[in-house]
């Protein structure tokens, strides 16, 4: 089956003549050319010329007058008509964007007669007639103008209707779906993290690609064609800047320092320093033949959070109280792209692309997840160093006007490694179930995520008659190298503060490595895909387009499985992604003003490979646990002098553990903890998901255009993680709360933690959006969504934590997903003063996203402390139950530009972020807050005393994000 396969792939691209991928990173342009009286013309000749670089492309017109442009780079056209007997037609500044078909209806007058000169793309707000997706590009002016922090160009993408950034980290959450299931792709290219999910480098606070190389960009959230694969439903699609016959670039330099930075939300005021410096130059090599972009971004960030253990610092012992205070995180991202282009021939080019992406980031942890406030030591934080390097190659052919292939071929490396900046075991001191202080070293790692993706794609599109074909294949490999194991140096669990200041631990935790060479986990994930797809008209006004798309998915094996447990044996590779997909365009009153929108399709997407590393090193043969419990409640209540028993494990004559050291060795067989064991469920498949849309979609005047459009997604088969190893579970009397006090059906193991493709999620939304084009010196965009967001599990990256109430009972866990956001609103403009002066804001707000009020410890006896829910007011709190803070944030721009001559600029700039200040406080990656666990039993109180944070939000955005503190940016900028 492999074997046929990979012959059937390669076999495709080599009878295609190595043909293109899809028009991702492209542009189109369709029309009819007709004469006074609306008569089709037939054999017009139309020449598309673009006016940066020269290149040149001719078509016909068919017999019904209609042509297509297929495969064009996306910039500014003049497009030449001619026809016997009838006067030439010229339209200047016709703008192609990506992704996007630009309609143009040419009337050509008789010979002789002045022709008429119609209102083009460059002149008003133009609405595709043809393309039944629904998305919202992002332009070369807003990404110019409209002020972010962290120049990242996937920062924009959070203007458009029915997005969020995940509450996790910094991936997109697309139309409801998990940030991991969305896709993003760089002219054409997979720019995607074969590891983690969420676009390349998606995990770190600032780029991982200069913006300066950005063009534009586009979102697609719904109806997605065939030729778009290994999403949920979302899709962003970016293109870069390209060389022209001018010589064009820019220099730019900005500045933020703690002097113009507010307090953070918690009212502490640290040392701000971030310095942001690069440029780019682009064009000839050869004229019209050959030409160059160098584009090259440096980020020097230093960022401050502050350490502060949640408890009065009266009863803190001055070892913790000297651990207080600011730290500063620092994250010095370097990223460079270099684009060449060359044109063979007439009906042959070629694009070559090189990027490189480097970071070293220290306490990078309070970066990563973007908070401000925590409880955790700078001992315990990490040194963060990565680096990427891609290189991309690209050939279009265009054979005849009718028959173009496009060749894409790609290797991309995305290295990052952490080391802990202290070595030792963690210490974890809680306090009624939350810890409240950690310090020590870092107990899960040094850590090691390295991959290599290898990708072929190609696709051919083919007019035959009023019908525009498009197929293609596409063969993508990511080869990954990754070590990531939990208690490596051991953890020390402290149950208060005073058992802390006794020295006597609860219980200590290790993880000892009994394989050496499988504790780093190696494999190669292989992925194929083919899709045909074809366009064609229903009417003179309707446009559908109906395709098929078919994925393969060859999984990693372990190399070492245990057969004792068939879950750990093998990964299911999943040959069955039929996703077949059908939109509809009509141009209801035929004059392109008023277009409604209809598709419906499957989709699948993708597993991230992070999910294969535990159930390659631990299946009980790889790694041994290693659990040391206190023995007795004389252990805990001795005080020197008074004499220890020897039977403490912790301290005493007998003592074999010496706090804080980790065990050098594996003790004796009765201190192992039967271990925990990951697998895969013999029927885990990828996700899939069947989205339907309608939009209408409204031009207004001449400038604006008004979008109404109902989404509603349905996924299926979504990862979720529980534990298959449990006895039956017993119902508490107070409220039912599910406990297992019986002993495990294989007590050979603890907790077997099974990836299941069980978990199911609804997402229905109603999005309203009105755009004007920049014309009369101002541009706006506004969206709003009203969103239902719901499912029975939420996980979108979690190595290990499991946060099912009961496992044996997953319809409980039924409830608003953990990204359901009711109500989004964002606005983005600019606005021309004149005199050199321009004014530009993003406005970004939204509810809050939902969270889990737990008890923070393991009243269930399931060996799972992530899962206990508190009991509040008498019930068990639903799963996302809660509500976070809503979210503000207001983004403004004052820009002076001097004119230097024709071609040159020198701009000078203010931008202030979170201008009101807003807190825009949450509850962490996680998304729980600690009720308590009053007296270590069934939590019966609304709000147990014993925990005084529990409902209060412990966390913020840093000065790297969206919503951060209120901060005063100075910029300059060389434009030539």
């Amino acid at each position: 089956m492999r074997k046929s396969l990979l012959f059937c792939v390669i076999f495709t691209i080599f009878i295609t003549n190595i043909f293109a991928q899809s028009e991702a990173g492209s542009a189109a342009i369709e029309g009819t050319v007709s004469d006074q009286n609306s008569g089709a013309i037939a054999g017009a000749s139309i020449i598309v010329k673009n006016t940066e670089t020269n290149l040149s492309r001719s078509v016909t017109s068919r017999a019904d007058g209609g042509f297509s442009v297929l495969v064009l780079p996306v910039g500014t056209y003049r497009i030449t008509v001619k026809a016997v007997n009838f006067s030439e037609n010229n339209r200047d500044n016709v703008t192609l964007t990506v992704g996007e078909a630009t309609n143009l209806s040419i009337v050509l007058s008789p010979e002789g007669v002045k022709a008429e000169v119609e209102i083009t793309s460059g002149d008003a707000e133009n609405i595709d007639k043809e393309e039944s997706s629904t998305g919202t590009a992002i332009t070369q002016r807003s990404i110019e103008n409209l002020p972010v922090r962290g120049r990242n160009f996937t920062e924009f993408v959070q203007l458009t209707p029915g997005v969020v950034q995940e509450s996790d980290r910094k991936g997109l959450v697309i139309a409801g779906q998990r940030s991991i299931n969305s896709n993003v792709a760089i002219d054409g290219a997979d720019f995607n993290d074969a590891l983690q999910g969420n676009q390349r480098g998606g995990n770190d606070a600032t780029f991982f690609f200069p913006q300066t190389a950005i063009r534009e960009f586009q979102v697609v959230r719904s109806g997605a064609s065939a030729e778009v694969g290994r999403t949920g439903a979302g899709f962003v699609n970016a293109v870069t800047k390209s060389g022209t016959n001018d010589f064009r670039g820019e220099v730019f330099y900005f500045n933020r320092n703690d002097r113009l930075t507010s307090r953070d939300a918690f009212g502490n005021d640290g040392g701000n320093k971030q310095n942001q410096y690069g440029g780019s130059i682009g064009g000839p090599i050869y004229k019209d033949q050959a030409f160059f972009f160098v584009g090259v971004e440096q980020s020097r960030l230093e960022i401050p959070y502050f350490v502060d253990f949640f408890a009065s610092p009266s009863i803190f012992p001055s070892s913790l109280t000297a651990l207080e205070g600011e730290q500063i995180s620092t994250n010095n991202p370097t990223a460079i792209f270099v684009r060449a282009d060359f044109v063979l021939n007439q009906n042959n080019s070629l694009n070559y692309q090189f990027t490189h992406s480097r970071l070293k980031g220290s306490n990078f942890e309070a970066l990563e997840n973007g908070t401000v406030l925590t409880e955790r030591a700078a001992s315990r934080d990490f040194f963060r160093e990565g680096s990427s390097n891609g290189g991309k190659l690209g050939l279009t052919s265009v054979f005849t006007p009718t028959f173009i292939n496009e060749f894409r071929g790609q290797i991309a490396s995305d290295n990052r490694s952490e080391e802990q900046n202290t070595s030792g075991a963690e210490i974890r001191i809680r306090e009624s179930g939350r810890d409240i202080a950690r310090i020590g070293g870092s107990s899960s790692r040094p850590r090691l995520f390295n991959t290599l993706r290898y990708q072929v794609s190609d696709t051919v599109s083919y007019d035959v008659g009023s019908h525009r074909l498009r197929f293609g294949v596409d063969v993508n490999f990511n080869k990954f190298k990754a070590k990531r194991q939990s208690d490596l140096q051991g953890v020390y669990r402290f149950e208060s503060l005073a058992d802390y200041n006794n020295g006597i631990p609860r219980r200590f935790e290790q993880s000892f490595v009994i394989i050496p060479e499988e504790i780093t986990a190696r494999g190669t994930q292989r992925e194929y895909a083919l899709f045909i797809q074809d366009k064609f008209k229903l009417g003179k006004n309707i446009t559908a387009t109906a395709g098929f798309r078919w994925e393969g998915l060859q999984n990693p094996q372990p190399p070492r499985p245990n057969a004792a447990f068939a879950e750990t044996t093998k990964i299911p590779n999943d040959y069955k992604q039929y996703q077949p997909r059908l939109g509809l365009a009509w141009d209801v009153f035929g004059k392109g003003n008023s277009v409604l929108r209809l598709s419906g399709g499957l989709f699948t997407a993708r597993t991230p490979s992070i999910l294969f590393l535990r159930v390659f090193t631990n299946n009980n043969l790889v790694t041994q646990d290693v659990r040391i419990d206190e023995r007795s409640g004389a252990c805990r209540t001795a005080v020197a002098p008074t004499p220890i028993p020897t039977n403490c494990y912790f301290r005493g004559t007998g003592a074999f553990l010496t706090f804080p050291n980790a065990l050098a060795s594996l003790p004796a067989a009765n201190f192992l903890r039967a271990n925990r064991v990951f697998g895969f469920d013999k029927d885990f498949i990828n996700p899939r998901s069947f989205q339907g849309s309608a939009t209408w979609e409204q031009k207004i005047g001449k400038d604006y255009a008004l979008t109404i459009g109902y989404t509603r997604t349905s996924a299926w088969n979504l990862q979720r993680r529980v534990d298959r190893n449990l006895s039956a579970a017993v119902l508490n009397a107070t409220a039912s709360y599910p406990t297992f006090p019986n002993a495990r059906p294989n007590t050979a193991i603890g907790i077997f933690s099974v990836n299941e493709s069980t978990a199911h999620s609804t997402y229905d939304a109603l999005a309203v959006s009105l755009r004007r084009r920049f014309a009369q010196r101002f541009q706006i965009e506004a969206n709003y969504t009203f969103a239902n967001n719901r499912d029975d599990d939420s996980n979108e990256r979690n190595f290990s934590a499991e946060r099912t109430l009961n496992p044996q009972n997953l319809k409980l866990e039924a409830g608003p997903s953990k990204q359901d956001v009711r109500h989004n609103f964002n606005l983005s403009g600019v606005y021309d003063l004149g005199k050199g002066f321009s004014f530009s804001g993003v406005m970004v707000t939204r509810t809050g996203f939902p969270y889990t009020p737990v008890v923070g410890t393991d009243i269930q006896n399931d060996g799972n402390d992530d899962n206990d829910r508190a009991v509040i007011n008498g019930q068990i709190a639903g799963r996302n139950s809660f509500r976070q803070p809503k979210f503000y944030n207001l983004d403004l721009r004052l820009m002076k530009s001097f004119n230097l001559g024709e071609k040159r600029r020198f701009d000078i700039s203010a931008d202030v972020f979170n201008v009101t200040r807003n807190t825009n406080k949450n509850y962490g990656v996680d998304s729980v807050s600690v009720f308590g666990n009053a007296g270590n039993s069934l939590p019966t109180q609304a709000i147990p005393t014993a925990f005084p944070f529990a409902g209060e939000p412990f966390a913020a955005p840093s000065t790297a994000r969206f919503g951060g503190p209120r901060q005063l940016q100075i910029g300059a900028k060389f434009v030539f």
